[in-house]
């Protein structure tokens, strides 16, 4: 547990995914690995480990003590809010361009293949028109962040302790990021080892379930895109 925090560009919880109905690329791509990383934030990580027969066993709570991985998220839910469109690429570009810059060239000439790309894969980016078609600006966010959660933290919001739990073994599910919309109220149960009868998974226990952080809100979803742009070009 030496890393102060680990930010994650990964998992949707009320947005649809992007691989699956309901999975996120990065979930999907490994759950076992994004449910081990999240159960590390967990008074009790046994309760939410996915079963992995090949990889070793989490140590005890006791072995813990009080050491928590700090896990901050960044879902599709937010990160699908800042996108970088054609129109704001071609009006920085194309004048470096013609004046020669070689990295505008290559910049634009990757850029615009992505742009065909999502062209041909979702409903209405085709339509757009007049350069609105977009990408959106995923990873980015979460460097955003990196590089100004301390410097600007009135400007983002984060929601603590959320239990967020991948799923690994779904046939239609796997990498889904589950979360209890339930409104029910915690058992008084602080640190139950076993099944408690009516609460299959601990999901009402305190003792157990993971406590993740989640970004719900960012600097600015216009922000992003021409700040961007700005770095890499000047």
């Amino acid at each position: 547990m030496k890393a102060k925090n680990v930010v994650v560009m990964g998992g949707t919880i009320f947005e649809p995914g992007n691989i699956t109905p309901v999975g996120e690329f990065n979930c999907i791509a490994d759950p076992n690995a994004a449910a081990r990383v999240y159960a590390l934030t967990s008074p009790n990580p046994a309760s939410t480990m996915p079963p992995d027969p090949t990889l070793p066993d989490y140590p005890s709570k006791d072995q813990l003590g009080d050491r928590r991985l700090n896990v901050i998220m960044f879902p599709l839910d937010v990160t699908s809010l800042h996108v970088l469109r054609r129109d704001q690429v071609e009006a920085k570009t194309k004048p470096l361009i013609e004046k020669g810059s070689p990295l505008a060239e290559w910049v634009y000439a990757f850029l615009d293949a992505t742009f065909k790309k999502s062209e041909s894969l979702y409903h209405g980016q085709a339509g757009l028109g007049g350069g609105a078609t977009y990408m959106c600006l995923h990873d980015v966010v979460c460097i955003w962040y990196a590089l100004t959660s301390e410097t600007q933290k009135e400007e983002w919001e984060i929601k603590r302790n959320e239990d967020i739990r991948v799923e690994t073994q779904g046939q239609w599910t796997r990498g889904m990021c589950v979360v209890d919309r339930r409104e029910m109220k915690m058992l008084d149960i602080d640190d139950a080892e076993g099944e408690v009868d009516g609460d299959p998974g601990g999901w009402l226990q305190r003792g157990k379930g993971n406590r993740l952080g989640r970004c719900v809100g960012t600097p600015g979803e216009k922000l992003l895109a021409p700040l961007l742009l700005h770095r890499v070009f000047g």
